[in-house]
């Protein structure tokens, strides 16, 4: 659970206080001399913060990152000797209600590698404005880097490109912000993060039309729920049936203990041995029941962003992993830069990849060439002992090649698929994990872990490909013409291959998308805030899921209606 710390320079006589200001130097040393050559490296790996003010966000005894402010009047900004007073006087100063009595200096805003793409920059900025506004400042001014304006464009400030200046190997812009102005525009989204702060500590999911519906499914089918992937198609009627006929006997009896099988039909579909298999309630459950095996809190870990987030929740917040995040670009419509990752993934304990990816809906085709290379078992220079691959979505191309035969020559590798999406079982939460490893750790899986419905109608399920192919056919169909349809609305929309589309919103409907969402919600429409789902998506990001014939045009009026 994180928590914000406030303190001020000088330091107190604190002996935590002076343990964050620690980690705070080392951090300030890696992000600035290290990654972005602004300073140079020095031996003990520290550089001090000379800001006054400070939160730091913190998770247990480990520095997350901090946010240093500088009051107005008490000592120059630190913009002040980086651009010169004509530059300043024309752009941000002369936004500033009072330059000299109600304006703060946001002197470092810096996030830890480990902990980046969790909207923490958001929520050490959050801190900041209300720290601001309890001692009567209006305005916010700030420089900040190439590689981070984005990111604080995103959280409403007024970065002046034109102006840029060089310090060692970092070009600098300076920024401003009007602090009421962003309060307003920002309002959904401050109150949205403080109620998630003060949630317990739990990964965000899509699912929310439940707190409108309840079990009142009259309710339920008068809205269309497309914040979350389920299958808008029904399960095979074989997996229907055996489920009816047996209804009773699904309530009152226990299933297969270990799920035997359900594991022997996956091996035969999939031609896998069985020893390799292993099954349980949804992939959450094999995440959870499985990754704190294969890592621990020492454990350098390799993810992409945005990437689906139970993953870097369970690493951070359930095993305390060190994760580096490998980040996708919108600009290269989120492919993947193969020998980059490549390079990255050697130097990692582990990596964890979802292909085809979600939200982004990229299918990375060199996925084998590239396990083969950060393997250890066959690249001996490589340090990745563990790859971790969630196949979810693969099912909907009709071309894609599994890696889960590849698990039969290479034991760092674990394959992860969940019967949800493309089996339309979600409600039933079956899925299986394919490795060497196996017989090692079903043991950390426990028995009855799928239920006897969701074993009866997976096994069905597994056994009747043709019915789920032409499913997939309309599936791609839909997502071609809803992709065509929220284009000419405005939308920037980045072609997926499963059962949904991750966009960006016009950028004249001025909706950021926590409002967007929300206007939606207010016609019984769900969709998916995605701007939180990785560290490259801005706050205009929505993920809309692929849903029937008749729900797609249903939710494109509603959208229509919402963007006039």
């Amino acid at each position: 659970m994180t928590e914000f710390v406030r303190f001020d320079y000088p330091l107190p006589n604190d002996k935590r206080i002076n343990e964050i200001w620690d980690q705070i130097s080392s951090i300030r040393h890696d992000v600035y001399a290290d990654e972005l050559r602004q300073y140079d490296q020095n031996d003990e790996g520290k550089i001090e913060d000379p800001g006054r003010h400070f939160i730091a966000c913190v998770d247990g005894e480990n520095l997350v990152g901090y946010i240093s402010l500088n009051p107005p009047g008490s000592q120059p900004f630190r913009l002040t000797t980086y651009f010169s007073d004509e530059v300043l006087e024309r752009t941000v100063f002369a936004m500033c209600e009072d330059p000299r009595k109600s304006t703060f200096e946001v002197r470092g805003l810096t996030i830890s590698s480990v902990y980046r793409g969790l909207n923490l920059a958001f929520r050490l900025m959050r801190h900041a404005l209300e720290f601001i506004v309890e001692r009567g400042g209006t305005d916010i001014v700030s420089m900040g880097h190439t590689n981070v304006l984005k990111l604080y464009e995103n959280n409403g400030m007024k970065v002046f490109r034109d102006d840029g200046v060089k310090h060692g190997e970092t070009v600098y812009f300076p920024m401003h912000m009007s602090v009421s102005t962003v309060l307003g525009m920002f309002a959904e989204k401050v109150q949205a993060d403080i109620d998630e702060e003060n949630e317990d500590d739990a990964c965000y999911h899509g699912g929310q039309s439940w707190e409108t519906s309840k079990f009142d499914f009259d309710v339920r089918d008068a809205l269309i729920v497309a914040d979350v992937l389920d299958s808008p198609f029904p399960p095979c009627p074989e997996a229907l049936e055996v489920i009816s006929s047996q209804l009773e006997r699904c309530c009152q009896e226990s299933p297969p203990t270990q799920c035997e099988e359900l594991i022997e039909t996956i091996a035969e579909v999939r031609n896998l041995p069985s020893r390799h298999v292993a099954v349980s309630s949804g992939s959450s459950s094999l995440m959870f029941s499985l990754l704190p095996q294969l890592l621990n809190d020492r454990s350098r870990v390799l993810l992409l962003s945005p990437m689906y987030g139970e993953y870097s929740h369970i690493l951070l917040h359930v095993i305390g992993c060190h994760i580096t995040y490998f980040v996708l670009e919108d600009a290269n419509d989120f492919s993947i830069d193969a020998d980059e990752l490549i390079s990255q993934a050697c130097e990692h304990d582990a990596v964890i990849f979802v292909n085809p990816n979600s939200p982004t809906g990229v299918y990375c085709e060199s996925m084998e060439e590239i396990v083969g290379k950060i393997a250890h078992s066959s690249n001996a220079s490589s340090s990745c002992k563990m790859i971790w691959i969630d196949e979810t979505y693969i099912n909907y191309l009709p071309n894609a090649t599994s890696l889960e035969p590849l698990c039969s020559t290479l034991p760092e590798l674990i394959v992860c698929k969940s019967m949800s999406k493309c089996y339309a079982l979600s409600g039933l939460r079956v899925a299986y994990a394919v490795s060497q490893k196996m017989q090692i750790l079903r043991k950390y899986i426990p028995p009855w872990a799928v239920s006897l419905p969701g074993q009866l109608a997976a096994v069905a399920a597994l056994r009747n490909e043709a019915y789920y192919s032409r499913q997939y056919e309309l599936i791609h169909e839909q997502r071609t013409y809803m992709q065509d349809s929220l284009e000419t609305l405005g939308f920037r929309v980045f072609s997926g291959v499963a059962n949904y589309l991750l966009t960006y919103l016009p950028p004249e409907s001025g909706y950021s998308s926590i409002q967007f969402v929300e206007a939606c919600k207010s016609k019984g429409l769900f969709v998916r805030d995605a701007q939180n789902m990785g560290v490259s998506l801005p706050n205009n990001a929505v993920r809309f899921a692929i849903r029937s014939i008749q729900e797609n045009e249903q939710m494109l009026d509603i959208i229509g209606s919402v963007l006039l």
